[in-house]
This record gives structure tokens, C-alpha cells and sequence, in this order.
């Protein structure tokens, strides 16, 4: 009854949610994955495969990271960072997070699984300290950016840490703002929920002189992936049957809620793009 109480708890808070997601899925799959949403590609395949699939996707839509200096804003468990790393050969990484907890997990995964070139470290989006203007060939976030209550501010660091002719990724879940619903409002405040609509996305891209080179909506892809959980919960590694049934309650609870919203009113989106070069009188000045 005190891990239904813990997983239910974890739904009003960000830090919470993130500590049972974490606990959750270290459960399902005897090993910590990747944070974000799962891409379907193909039937059967485990919730890890599936959230390999959108790494993928969203690396393929950039030039090579091979040789590049990479920085990932908003990490999470620093899985995914690993993950790009070693299939995507890039020269070196530093992936932060706001969450300390998250950090922590990720230096123990990466000590454990030997990886190298990856510096995590605890940071803020909105005010990346300690990072030099102009400092990464690439800039990652992925599904990170609907918690920043100041976007615009995250979007002005994204530019500033980027060298001139150095390309950007977000992969953002958007959505129209809720209005005249104080209990969803509340909920909304306090896990951090800062959806943007794609037309604030638009304006303040452009306000932070970031040029946007294609911008993809894999909504559909995103829900078809999570429809096969039940395939997951069938072939998850077997514990006490009470903690089984809570496992797969919060399970069923979280994918459904996904579903329903991205059917009903969240888009998923992902934005790629370059900071535009230097002209020379600008260089000049």
C-alpha cells in the first residue's frame, strides 16, 4: 500500500514523478532507460526500443554529431545521453539537469557502463552557468522544455552557447493553454507544465534569432508506441503480486493519460534548427 501511495503522490509533483518513473522503470526493465516518450517503429518491441526509436529520429533529423562538441539540456537520468554517445560518436558531451537526483543516477550509470566524454551535471535551462558563449556545435532537449517557465530565457541561452552556424533540436510536447480551470491549473503549476502553443514557439524562436529548418509533428508515431504497453506489463520481470498490480496500475494510469491528451489536445513536436552565421560587419562591431 506505501509504494500506491508513493506512485500516486509522485503525480502532483515534478521531483516526485521523476523518482517513481525512475524506480518504475529500473522495475520493468531490470535497468534504468531513457525518460521520454516511446516512437513506434515496429510490433513487439520493448518500451526501451521504443525510446531508442525517437532518439534516433531526433538525431537523424540533425548533421552528423561525429567529432562534435554536443551539449543536452535537461538530461533526465542521463541514459539517453550515453545512448548518443555511443552510437553517435560525437567528441564530447556535457548533459545537464535541474533535478540532483537525476544527475546522481546518471554519473552512477555512466561509471557503471563505462562511458566516457560525458560530463553530467546539475543546471538550470533557463540560466546554463558556467557554460561559455558560443561553446557547442550542437544544442539537444528533449522533452525537457514544457517544464521551463521562462522559454523565452531558455531559447536566449540556447542561441548564446551555440557557435555561429551551430544547430539546435527540441523536441517539445505543445499545447493550447487551459483556461478557467482552477484544479487543472494547480496540477499544472505544480509538476512544472509550461506548454507552449506552436505559434509562441514560432515568435519567440525568432526573437532569439534561431533559425528554424524543419519542424516535424510525430503525434501519431508517439501514441502508437505507447499503445503497446500491455505487450511491456506482459513481459516485465515478476516481483510480489500486490507490488506487481500496483506496478502495472501506475503503469496503465500514465500511458492512458498520454494517449488521451496527445489524441485530445497536445501535439508533439520536434524543431530543428541553426544559429545563423556571423555577418562580417556584425563580426566587426
Amino acid at each position: 500500500m506505501a509504494n500506491l501511495l508513493t506512485m500516486i503522490r509522485s503525480g502532483f509533483t515534478t521531483d516526485g514523478y521523476y523518482k517513481s518513473m525512475n524506480q518504475a522503470l529500473m522495475r520493468l526493465n531490470n535497468e534504468y532507460t531513457m525518460l521520454h516518450y516511446p516512437y513506434h517503429v515496429s510490433e513487439g518491441e520493448s518500451f526501451f526500443a521504443a525510446q531508442k526509436n525517437l532518439t534516433d529520429y531526433c538525431i537523424n533529423a540533425l548533421p552528423s554529431l561525429e567529432g562534435k562538441k554536443v551539449l543536452e539540456i535537461g538530461c533526465g537520468n542521463g541514459i539517453q545521453a550515453a545512448y548518443i554517445k555511443d552510437k553517435f560518436r560525437p567528441a564530447y558531451m556535457k548533459a545537464i539537469d535541474l533535478n540532483a537526483a537525476n544527475v546522481e543516477i546518471a554519473r552512477s550509470e555512466a561509471a557503471r557502463l563505462g562511458v566516457i566524454g560525458v560530463d553530467y551535471e546539475v543546471g538550470d535551462a533557463q540560466d546554463l552557468k558556467g557554460i561559455a558563449d558560443q561553446e557547442f556545435d550542437v544544442v539537444i532537449n528533449i522533452e525537457s522544455a514544457f517544464h521551463y517557465p521562462d522559454k523565452p530565457a531558455f531559447l536566449r541561452e540556447v542561441k548564446r552557447v551555440l557557435r555561429p552556424g551551430g544547430h539546435f533540436l527540441i523536441a517539445d510536447i505543445l499545447s493550447a493553454p487551459i483556461r478557467g480551470n482552477a484544479t487543472k491549473k494547480r496540477w499544472k503549476k505544480g509538476m512544472h507544465l509550461n506548454h507552449w502553443p506552436l505559434k509562441m514557439y514560432e515568435e519567440e524562436l525568432d526573437r532569439a534569432v534561431l533559425h528554424v529548418e524543419k519542424l516535424d509533428d510525430i503525434t501519431a508515431e508517439v501514441i502508437r508506441g505507447f499503445q503497446n504497453y500491455r505487450f511491456w506489463l506482459k513481459n516485465m520481470n515478476k516481483g510480489g503480486f500486490l507490488q506487481d498490480q500496483f506496478l502495472k496500475l501506475f503503469y496503465t494510469i500514465n500511458v492512458e493519460l498520454n494517449i488521451r491528451l496527445l489524441k485530445k489536445r497536445r501535439d508533439y513536436v520536434v524543431i530543428t534548427g541553426m544559429r545563423p552565421e556571423e555577418s562580417p560587419r556584425s563580426r566587426g562591431k
